[in-house]
C-alpha cells in the first residue's frame, strides 16, 4: 500500500483520539513522506506509521493505546487498510542530536495534531542500523533519487548512539561498512571520515 500524506494526518487524528494527546513523533519511512514533497513511489510503500507521544505521562502506555486501538489488525486497520504502530522513542536508533534537524508537521487534515519529524538523513541512519532488506531497498531507492544524502549520513555517524549489550545499534564501523556497501550499490563515491 502506498502511504499518503492524508493516510498519515487520518491516522495522527486517530492517535489523538485513542490516546488523549496532540503531539506525536513520527519515525520510519512515512517521517519522510510527511517531511519531503517529491519522493519515488518505490519509498512510499507501507502499511503504517510508527509513533509515539513523548508528552504522555506514560509514553509506553500511550503507544500501547495506539496498538490495541488503531493498530496492526484492529478494526481501523481493516477498514481503512493503514494503521498506526505505537512505538517507543528507542525504536528507532538515530544520531542523538536529531530533534536539531527535527520540524513540526499539521497536517491540512488533522487541526490541532502536531507531529515531529526527523530529517530524511537521521531517519535513513535508524534504517541503516536496521538494516532489513525492505530498509536496503529503501535506502538504495533514496540515494538514486537524491531524496537521503549518503555524505550527510556519513558525517553523522559519530553521533549514532553506542550500541547496548545486544549490539543494539551495531558498532558505528559496521554503520560505516553498511554505508560503503550501500555506495557502492548506488555507483556513489562515498569518503567517509575515520
Amino acid at each position: 500500500m502506498i502511504m499518503r500524506r492524508r493516510s498519515i494526518d487520518h491516522i495522527l487524528r486517530a492517535a489523538a483520539r485513542v490516546t488523549g494527546q496532540t503531539r506525536f513523533v513520527l519515525v520510519g519511512s512515512a517521517a519522510v513522506i510527511a517531511r519531503t514533497k517529491h519522493i519515488p513511489l518505490n519509498m512510499m510503500y507501507t502499511p503504517e506509521i510508527d509513533i509515539y507521544a513523548p508528552d504522555a505521562d506514560d509514553i509506553e502506555l500511550a503507544s500501547e493505546q495506539i496498538v490495541g486501538n488503531i493498530g496492526q489488525g484492529s478494526q481501523f486497520h481493516n477498514e481503512f487498510g493503514y494503521y498506526g504502530d505505537g512505538v517507543s522513542p528507542a525504536t528507532a536508533k538515530m544520531p542523538i542530536d536529531w530533534q536539531e534537524r527535527a520540524v513540526e508537521y499539521m497536517g491540512e487534515e488533522c487541526p490541532g495534531v502536531i507531529a515531529i519529524v526527523p530529517d530524511e538523513d537521521d531517519v535513513a541512519l535508524a534504517k541503516l542500523a536496521a538494516w532489513r532488506e525492505k530498509d536496503q531497498a529503501w535506502l538504495a531507492e533514496g540515494a538514486k533519487a537524491g531524496v537521503i544524502s549518503l555524505e550527510r549520513m556519513a558525517s553523522r555517524l559519530s553521533l549514532m548512539p553506542q550500541p547496548n549489550a545486544d549490539g543494539i545499534p551495531p558498532a558505528r564501523r559496521i554503520l560505516a561498512d553498511r554505508l560503503r556497501s550501500l555506495a557502492a550499490r548506488s555507483n556513489i563515491v562515498l569518503m567517509i571520515p575515520p
